[in-house]
């Protein structure tokens, strides 16, 4: 590919670990960090996602964090 003679990589930016697109300029992220890949040798942790790639994600983690937010209180 045209891309990888280029010392930066691919141009267009970082590519999402979920669906393999790059991630252009302007478009909404997420840096995920998972438990079971804290140093990401796995190629999740540490990596930006699509937001929407990375709602899953969001979608079972929000529940538990409101749930610890009510217990403080």
């Amino acid at each position: 590919m045209a891309y990888d003679a280029e010392s930066g990589g691919d141009p267009r930016g970082p590519h999402c670990p979920k669906c393999g697109r790059p991630i252009e300029a302007g478009q909404k992220s997420t840096l995920m960090h998972f438990a079971h890949d804290p140093y990401g040798h796995q190629g999740l942790s540490g990596k930006p996602w699509h937001s929407e790639c990375a709602r899953p994600h969001w979608d079972k983690l929000t529940p538990v964090l409101a749930m610890l937010q009510g217990l403080g209180r």
